[in-house]
């Protein structure tokens, strides 16, 4: 596997690489992290192979990307080995970075990489569950996702209480298409390691972004805000907490 990718190497590559491959790419530094279930449910299971098959092509893809030095699996994997090679975590390369960018107007700049805590994988990965279902959702009713955000790109900055700068941080934003209509959503996902107080704070902070009207101005609506909790206990509970507080 190369260990320095050169610029040469690079442009090499551009012209290799299929419209798929390149679709991973992106996916992978959209994301920063998804399991190989999850790009073979997004990229590989729109056709009628057994999913033994999926699975093959998948992976001869992405070891192929791998060997190419483009992306590269995390030393972690979820579900542990009995998960088989879906359990594996792949993320973009400094290499893959660079490719994307080469000749984009968009300067970014890709920080050093750093190993993942459990905690930040395991929810950097849910947010990548929540956009792969939604994919699969509109897949499958021909809605189209007609814009998505992931974090920091989800992100909005506002004016608060006393003229100061604010940050509403998201976990995913999309917009999706369906009928002549458009539906904007901001998703947060939560765990239930939260205290119900920072919930009840972050709720606090989507008034206050939503009475700027910045949101409304750019695209007309405020997304509705959705949060994705692990059961009906954690559901039940923000419902009455949040009431109560309303």
């Amino acid at each position: 596997m190369l260990s320095r990718v050169t610029k040469r190497r690079l442009e090499e590559l551009r012209h290799e690489l299929t419209e798929r491959d390149n679709a991973i790419l992106e996916a992978l530094r959209d994301c920063r992290y998804l399991t190989g279930q999850q790009i073979v449910r997004l990229y590989f299971g729109g056709n009628a192979e057994s999913q033994t098959a999926q699975f093959s092509a998948a992976y001869r893809c992405l070891n192929r990307l791998r060997d190419y030095g483009l992306i590269k699996s995390l030393q972690r994997r979820i579900g542990g080995v009995r998960a088989g090679s879906g359990s594996y975590v792949w993320r973009l390369t400094q290499a893959g970075f660079r490719l994307l960018h080469m000749y984009s107007a968009d300067r970014q700049i890709h920080k050093p990489y750093r190993e993942p805590s459990l905690t930040f994988l395991s929810h950097t990965l849910l947010i990548s569950e929540a956009w792969v279902q939604l994919t699969e959702i509109c897949a499958k009713h021909d809605f189209v996702i007609a814009g998505v955000q992931f974090e920091p790109d989800s992100w909005r900055y506002y004016f608060a209480r006393l003229g100061k700068t604010d940050t509403l941080k998201p976990d995913l934003y999309a917009a999706i298409r369906s009928d002549g209509y458009e539906d904007h959503w901001f998703i947060e996902i939560d765990r239930d390691t939260e205290t119900v107080a920072r919930i009840l704070e972050k709720c606090e902070r989507y008034i206050h972004y939503q009475r700027t009207g910045a949101e409304q101005q750019q695209s007309g609506v405020f997304p509705y805000v959705v949060w994705i909790v692990p059961d009906a206990r954690r559901k039940n509970s923000l419902i009455s907490h949040i009431s109560k507080e309303r």
